[in-house]
């Protein structure tokens, strides 16, 4: 996946074999970095919700900022800083905040999809991610297939997520165990942009590549 190019993901998604909305992941680059956003309209299961997830990445892939804003019935807004040179990541929630020591590299959900995507994993291998909330574990299983295209295939510990990679590093499918469901998201269309030389200019130049 080429990091130096603006490009948008659409997904669809799918919620026990049902129709369950939509997601769009949206990658721009930045000086010295990449911001990630991810908005999903999810309508299957219950509570329909809107969700936005955003982060802020150093040239390393690793987040500096993580801000996530869920609307169902009602809205959560959580925000977390990666902070360096003070040493601390701090967790904001409404009016809650706390913070504890920055030891090693960590990362939030946007980060580590990206950073799964770029492992060098040999079959049966496994790496573990550090995250706020505690460890991840991925491990790298046989390759699968999707019509003629070989995928990467990994599974995500603690959830037991599957997420499937193409060979250019893009997330083509994620599926999780969602009560007694699979929750899946499927990518439908890429859409690659060249940097404008204006900021916020819009470019009508776009390279489309589906997926279905």
């Amino acid at each position: 996946m080429d990091r130096t190019v603006p490009q948008l993901l659409r997904y669809s998604l799918r919620y026990a074999g049902q129709p369950a909305g939509e997601q769009c992941l949206t990658l721009e680059p930045r000086r010295g970095g990449l911001r990630v956003v991810l908005e999903a309209q999810v309508d299957l299961p219950p509570p329909k919700t809107r969700q936005r997830w955003e982060s802020e990445l150093d040239a390393w892939g690793l987040p500096h900022f993580y801000r996530e804003r869920v609307e169902g019935s009602g809205a959560r807004v959580m925000e977390v800083e990666f902070s360096h040179q003070d040493g601390l990541v701090t967790v904001s929630q409404g009016k809650e905040a706390f913070s504890i020591p920055y030891l090693t590299d960590m990362h939030d959900p946007l980060s580590l999809l990206l950073a799964i995507g770029s492992l060098d994993l040999e079959v049966g291998g496994v790496r573990k991610f550090c995250l706020v909330g505690g460890r991840a574990y991925v491990e790298r299983l046989p390759d699968q297939r999707l019509g003629e295209r070989p995928l990467r295939l990994y599974r995500l510990r603690p959830g037991l997520s599957l997420l499937y990679y193409d060979e250019a590093g893009y997330p083509v499918r994620l599926t999780q165990k969602v009560g007694e469901h699979i929750f899946e998201a499927e990518l439908q269309e890429v859409q690659c942009s060249p940097a404008s030389a204006q900021r916020g200019r819009r470019v009508a130049r776009r390279r489309r590549r589906r997926y279905t």
